[in-house]
């Protein structure tokens, strides 16, 4: 692997994708937040308006990806104490995902308690909030911090791959590919438009399927000494057309959080933004270009701050929303230009003061969370 376009053990090509992922989502965010008040230009580009959403399926590839490799390596290192290997695992991914989710949470109750929006409290689903747990009712609730209804998929997978880390370790990340597809099969047979089943079934996860694909197939090359620069360019380039094709051909309603949540239209979102999505992230792994210049290295700077961007999504956007005068003084598409930079600018801040630090504390000193298994 050229030390020109890695950093450590990082494929930067990857960060600088999920950095594009990432703003992605904020601009379909932003579009939304003006149509309060405006109409933008760009909303009636023929399906502008949601394509952003298809961040989400590129996050979703890239996880597939990047963490089951980092399973592998996790087993690999600790052969004789597997047990271990999943408690370090599924400690650094909790902890990764859940202190900031929660301080982010609090500041957009803070938002909504003294802001323009009465919020039933009541009403809310703590559990699913606070926990990223699936609902025990059909339909389910997506988290008060609604974004983090991506971030259930995302345990449930973490969850899936410590659970296999524990017990067939030799073949990690196959057998999490046929437990995976196994669920969603049986759910296609059986339905799964009910309780936990929406989730565990729900064909959604086949996103980290690809991404697991992607994995083995550059495992395999790596250690066979085969170069794949050659084809890089061509899967990178066949995706991005075929995502981009979609804001011309639409999408349905493959965009809609709360239809992907209710288990519907899933199917469609897999195969018109799931697959191109695999497509590019496939690409950019198998291409890894040099990021030298400096708009690729903003890229792969954005990408590293990617998961704060994404949360501040939503509590920048009650901002964008209740200073609208100010954003959209210049026109609805202005504005949407400048709620977007408002959302990188308070996504990037977040990172370099909240998140890094909190990596610095979970990462470098932390409790393994128990799980009680068998060793090896």
């Amino acid at each position: 692997m050229s030390r020109r376009s890695t950093l450590g053990s990082r494929l930067l090509a990857v960060q600088a994708l999920r950095a594009i992922a990432a703003l992605l989502v904020v601009w379909v965010h932003s579009i939304d937040a003006s149509l309060f008040f405006a109409l933008p230009r760009q909303s009636r580009f023929f399906h502008w308006e949601d394509f952003g959403a298809c961040g989400l399926d590129i996050f979703f590839v890239i996880s597939g990806f990047i963490v089951s490799q980092v399973a592998v390596r996790s087993v690999e290192r600790n052969t004789a104490h597997r047990s271990a290997a999943a408690r370090k695992f599924l400690t650094r991914r909790i902890t990764r995902i859940f202190p900031l989710y929660w301080i982010l949470t609090l500041v957009l109750v803070l938002e909504q308690q003294y802001g323009q929006y009465e919020v039933p409290w009541h009403s809310v689903h703590w559990l699913p909030t606070l926990l990223l747990l699936p609902s025990q009712h059909y339909l389910g609730n997506v988290p008060l911090l609604w974004l983090g209804w991506s971030l259930m998929f995302e345990m449930y997978f973490y969850l899936i791959l410590t659970g296999i880390m524990v017990w067939v370790p030799r073949a990690l990340v196959r057998t999490t590919c046929i437990f995976l597809c196994a669920m969603v099969i049986v759910g296609t047979l059986v339905g799964i438009h009910r309780p936990l089943l929406v989730i565990w079934m729900n064909p959604i996860v086949l996103e980290f399927v690809f991404g697991c694909s992607i994995g083995l197939v550059f495992a395999h090359a790596q250690k066979n000494g085969n170069r794949t620069t050659s084809i890089g360019p061509w899967l990178a380039a066949i995706g991005a057309v075929l995502l981009a094709a979609t804001i011309f051909t639409g999408y349905g309603k493959a965009s809609e959080q709360d239809w992907i949540m209710a288990g519907y239209y899933s199917w469609l979102r897999v195969g018109v933004w799931g697959v191109p999505s695999a497509l590019l992230v496939a690409g950019m792994v198998f291409w890894n270009p040099a990021m030298r210049s400096m708009p690729a290295r903003l890229l792969v700077f954005l990408g590293d701050a990617s998961y704060s961007i994404y949360l501040c999504t939503i509590p920048a956007r009650s901002v964008v929303e209740h200073f609208w005068r100010i954003f959209g003084r210049f026109g609805a598409d202005i504005g949407v230009l400048l709620g977007a930079m408002f959302c990188i600018i308070v996504g990037v801040v977040c990172y370099l003061f909240i998140e890094r630090p909190l990596m610095r504390v979970f990462h470098n000193w932390y409790k393994p969370i128990p799980l009680h298994s068998t060793s090896a």
